[in-house]
């Protein structure tokens, strides 16, 4: 029952073989790791440089002003809410005024960030900054809302820059249209 003598030597050879090829690859890893540990090193230190960010990056959503008069853009479409595949946004128009919103809530926590909400949105109220830095301790602290969400002035002013969004149109009111009428 023993084997025959070609095969064993054969299988022997095969043996060295199979452990040269090991030691071969080992070399080959080692010299790698050798070779990118004397490089300087490619990534950098997070918490003390900030990354570079692009005005297409999607981080934090957060709600435009107008720059120039200060006023919220949100007409209370509910575009973005009935877009939001996670249904994270909840639009409460005010029921005083058409087109003006009276709550606006957005569940940073549940969103995935695809941006759906930003693409509807017909007056670039709603977008997405490069804030990206929302950790807390509790989900609660994580639904935002209109006061949390709404960007000051320069904030706004800095992201319409920043994305290259067309500034928007002064809204005039009611009394400054009649006024004009009278001077006319």
């Amino acid at each position: 029952m023993s084997q025959n003598p070609i095969e064993e030597k054969n299988a022997s050879k095969n043996t060295f073989k199979k452990i040269a090829e090991g030691f071969s690859h080992i070399a080959i890893g080692m010299g790698t790791v050798a070779m990118q540990s004397t490089r300087d090193p490619v990534s950098t230190t997070y918490p003390d440089e900030m990354p570079t960010l692009y005005p297409t990056s999607r981080h934090r959503l957060a709600l435009n002003v107008n720059p120039l008069t200060g006023e919220h853009l949100c007409i209370a479409c509910k575009q973005c809410e009935k877009v939001c595949p996670d249904q994270c946004i909840t639009v409460i128009p005010d029921p005083t005024a058409k087109g003006k919103v009276q709550e606006f809530y957005i569940d940073q926590g549940l969103c995935m960030f695809c941006g759906l909400c930003t693409e509807v949105c017909p007056t670039d109220c709603i977008i997405n900054t490069v804030d990206f830095e929302m950790s807390d301790y509790s989900r609660e602290a994580l639904v935002y809302d209109i006061k949390k969400l709404t960007l000051k002035r320069d904030e706004s002013e800095f992201y319409f820059q920043f994305k290259g969004l067309d500034l928007p149109k002064v809204k005039v009111s009611p009394v400054a249209k009649a006024e004009a009428k009278v001077e006319v």
